[in-house]
């Protein structure tokens, strides 16, 4: 259930509700808090860098605004994205340090404009540093440096659609949250900003689940040494790990370390030229498989299926390529009239994976053909991986494809027979 809310008390208590929440809501005004508590130092080079916050009980008309003093190097400056005001600053071609200050304001109808402040240091063309700032990265003075997360994160074992991935905290007891992503997703977010995006992240996904915020990050929090073999990796595309120390004790969770940071690329599985290459891998009871088509810019789809379904399903004639493509060719057909084709989560572009978990002993199918989007029909050969699983192991074989002639199937339906 989705953002529900349910009735706690009696109809008979109505009234007394009714008071308790009007009296609530005259108390929960906006609440502006930064979360970017520290100055922000900038390299000499410049570049994009954030300020964070957190509003809570945000008026339906409040905005945020930001300003810098003095102006001329930061500039910009933008406030679109809920918690995050992003700015750029330009080089330090001189050999002074120099400084701002940015203010971020809160402001909304019935109420007085709420703002805080944050300095922002630049380097000096030289490198040096700000002297006065004890959190300084690049300070060797600095006993507690912020850059050097308490953890060791290690990526072996590297394909195109799995990694091992070990991560090993300073503090075992220290609980903590492990991420993983497109380096894309992250790269430019400094911690601040990359924790608020997290937790921006959490708080819908536990929404979603009828959660609160602090029972979802209970259910995801590790403790000590972990290790796991992340699948349902892309090809050819750079991740990142993250992880940091976290205190759900509170009435808001907390940051309690600096954000330890690893990235890594998959492999990319040799692409024969106006084919689709199609790789399985297993990792205990799951699979996961790659597609890469020679071209990105072609429609194909990428789905699995399992001997027993299509024999329940009464597809029991011919190959086991044809087999899954019929059953495939009747499902979408069905609906072609209001869903196209290209709307259907297993029809791709470019390099993409998909993954199950074997439920039973059973003979699983993985395959992969281009798909014409007008009809749903192949347009051209049908790629296929046969894995046997026993209940214990499994065993991926080559099965025997199949090739399809768009004009051989414009005309053909299969129909299901009932259940």
């Amino acid at each position: 259930m989705h953002y529900q809310k349910f009735l706690w008390t009696a109809i008979c208590a109505m009234a007394i509700l009714s008071c308790d929440t009007q009296q609530k809501q005259e108390t929960e005004v906006p609440v502006l808090t930064p979360t970017t508590t520290e100055d922000i130092n900038v390299l000499k080079e410049g570049g994009p860098y954030n300020v964070t916050y957190n509003i809570d009980h945000p008026a339906d008309d409040g905005r945020i605004e930001a300003s810098v003093t003095p102006k001329g190097w930061i500039d910009d400056i933008n406030t679109e994205t809920p918690g995050i005001v992003s700015f750029n600053a330009s080089a330090n071609e001189s050999e002074e340090i120099r400084e701002a200050s940015m203010e971020v304001t809160y402001i909304y109808t019935g109420g007085e404009p709420q703002s805080f402040s944050v300095r922002i240091v630049q380097e000096a063309a030289d490198g040096t540093d700000d002297p006065d700032n004890p959190d300084d990265p690049d300070n060797p003075d600095d006993p507690d440096n912020p850059s050097d997360a308490p953890f060791t994160i290690t990526v072996t074992d590297i394909t195109y659609s799995t990694a091992d991935i070990t991560i090993v905290p300073d503090d075992l007891s220290m609980p903590f949250i492990v991420w993983v992503d497109e380096a894309s997703e992250i790269n430019g977010l400094d911690d601040d900003a990359l924790f608020t995006e997290d937790i921006t992240i959490m708080e819908s996904t536990a929404a979603g689940m009828g959660q609160s915020l602090q029972g979802y990050i209970d259910m995801i929090v590790k403790h000590g040494e972990q290790n796991r073999k992340q699948s349902k990796l892309n090809p050819s595309t750079e991740y990142a790990v993250w992880c940091y120390g976290i205190d759900n004790s509170g009435s808001y969770p907390e940051r309690t370390t600096s954000i330890a940071r690893e990235t890594f690329t998959t492999d990319a599985p040799t692409v024969t030229d106006n084919s689709i290459t199609l790789e399985v891998e297993v990792t205990g009871n799951t699979f996961s498989a790659v597609a890469t088509p020679y071209t990105n810019d072609k429609y194909y789809n990428l789905n699995w299926n399992s001997e027993s379904t299509l024999q329940n399903s009464g597809f029991t004639d011919g190959t086991a390529a044809e087999r899954c493509f019929e059953f495939e060719y009747d499902y979408m057909s069905q609906y072609l009239a209001f869903m196209p084709v290209t709307s259907w989560a297993n029809v791709k572009q470019g390099p993409a994976t998909t993954s199950s978990t074997f439920k039973k002993e059973d003979t699983y199918y993985v395959f992969a053909y281009f798909i014409n989007v007008d009809d749903a029909t192949a347009d051209g050969d049908i790629y296929i991986k046969k894995i046997e699983y026993d209940g214990e192991n499994a065993t991926v074989l080559d099965a025997p494809g199949a090739s399809f002639l768009r004009a051989s199937l414009t005309d053909k339906k299969v129909e299901r027979p009932m259940p």
